[in-house]
């Protein structure tokens, strides 16, 4: 193929156009700025300063200081989310090439707590591992989040700590720095892809709505992972039971387990469960995702997995149905007001505290975690403060869905045929749906709905018919 330019313009080089043009749209940009670089002063032992970045002026720029308990199993955690975030299960055409580029953790510092996470290439799986205060000495000194890059340097770092060498940390708003026995590593902060932001914000909508199923001490646990096939399962969904023999797998539907495909994605616990106390596995009423939380006592760390490996979490819509309800200015600002004075926001004490009913704390938390404020924590029960770094006038852009039922809100397609139980009538590309309440799910006509029946969240049309219905609520909370 011959350029404008009389140049010849091979294949290859029109893929890494492609490629380069897909990163920039698949990435929000975000400018950093510091007040001064970073150092490392000799005067009385190594001290590695970290220079924040942040829009205003912060008391002490470091988010964390201090050093790990359990240097070894630390490492080896860290290295599991290296691990976890560097793989793929599932490969769509053209994109092995954006795999590794995009496969970057998030650190946040808040609350005593020290939390890593990320999300395999592939967004089908979520890993986060968690310190609590008593898992390290030191201090953490104020609240941020930072997604990071665990590259090659990185990767060698965690293989050679030993219990002997020790671990410290350092944690800012814009760089991470690990030392271990006289080495040491500094990353720099890097952009988060739009994806990751998608994923972090559908996973935390699911882990709210789980309960625990089942819990095993380490030794089964263990004898069940080893059980599990080495091969891909991917197009077999199996469901993990507890027998008198301990927990096994079955490939019938049983309402006691809990379902799961290709167990390659479990494989990241079996090395860390020697050193572990427990295992509990959670799942969500429709068998959409589970969750396995592995405790070693003051850390934790948590694999949840999406109910298929081609069906990443970026692509899940359930938050949607919360970013409607955003309308509610004042339920919301109510609750995003205590995450000035308190990280972990539990429902029944935080609806107890301001009066209100549990759906609608809820709702609003929902609401939060939707806008990239809060996690969840599965084991705490809870509700964590975490701000990714993004504005929440880039949620339409991450949720195409989202803005379809504005656009069709704005041109006067839907209309309201019946409010208890909703029924609404949304004109759209030349024809007419029906939306309708039964059994307390909004169902839909369209094909998008027939395929997928809400599994994936809700269609365009739902969400256009919910925010219709919404907008003619008084606010009896005010």
């Amino acid at each position: 193929m011959v350029g404008p330019m009389g140049h010849r313009v091979s294949s290859k080089s029109k893929v890494r156009a492609l490629i380069r043009r897909m990163s920039s749209m698949a990435h929000f940009a975000q400018i950093y700025r510091y007040a001064q670089p970073s150092s490392l002063q000799q005067s009385a032992g190594a001290v590695l300063r970290l220079a924040t970045s942040s829009p205003g002026s912060l008391a002490h720029p470091h988010f964390f200081e201090g050093r790990l308990h359990r240097p070894q199993l630390a490492a080896q955690l860290l290295s599991a989310v290296h691990l976890l975030v560097g793989s793929r299960f599932f490969t769509p055409a053209n994109s092995v090439a954006l795999a590794v580029a995009l496969a970057d953790p998030v650190v946040t510092a808040g609350a005593g707590m020290l939390r890593f996470e990320g999300f395999s290439a592939c967004c089908s799986t979520y890993i986060r591992v968690d310190m609590d205060p008593d898992a390290y000495a030191g201090v953490i000194v104020g609240k941020g989040t930072t997604n990071i890059d665990f590259n090659a340097t990185m990767r060698a770092a965690l293989a050679r700590v030993r219990d002997a060498d020790g671990l410290a940390l350092s944690v800012g708003c814009s760089e991470f720095a690990m030392r271990s026995g006289g080495a040491q590593v500094l990353e720099k902060k890097v952009e988060l892809p739009l994806r990751w932001l998608r994923s972090m914000v559908a996973v935390q909508a699911y882990q709210a709505a789980m309960q625990r199923v089942i819990e095993v001490g380490a030794v089964p646990a263990l004898r069940f992972l080893r059980s599990l096939p080495k091969a891909s399962t991917s197009k077999t969904p199996l469901w993990v039971v507890e027998g008198p023999q301990g927990l096994r797998t079955t490939a019938q539907s049983d309402p006691c387990g809990v379902r799961f495909t290709d167990s390659r994605r479990l494989r990241v616990l079996e090395t860390l469960l020697p050193s572990a106390k427990t295992l509990s596995v959670y799942a969500d009423r429709l068998g959409q995702a589970s969750a396995w939380c592995v405790n070693f006592g003051p850390m934790r760390l948590t694999l949840v997995l999406s109910a298929e490996v081609w069906r990443g979490f970026s692509g899940e819509g359930q938050a949607l149905h919360a970013l409607v309800e955003a309308d509610d200015q004042y339920a919301v600002s109510a609750v995003r007001a205590q995450l000035h004075w308190q990280d972990v926001l539990r429902v029944p004490a935080l609806a107890s505290q301001l009066g209100w009913p549990l759906p609608a704390v809820q709702r609003s938390l929902q609401v939060l975690g939707a806008m990239g404020l809060v996690g969840y924590d599965l084991a705490q029960q809870a509700y964590f403060h975490r701000e990714l770094p993004f504005a929440p006038e880039v949620l339409e852009d991450m949720n195409p869905r989202l803005a379809d039922a504005h656009a069709l809100l704005q041109t006067g397609a839907v209309r309201l045929l019946r409010k208890e139980p909703l029924e609404a009538q949304i004109h759209s590309g030349g024809v007419h749906y029906l939306v309708r309440e039964h059994d307390g799910r909004l169902r839909c006509t369209c094909p998008w709905f027939a395929k997928h029946q809400g599994e994936r969240g809700p269609c365009k049309h739902v969400l256009a018919a919910q925010a219709f219905a919404r907008s003619g609520h008084s606010r009896e909370m005010n």
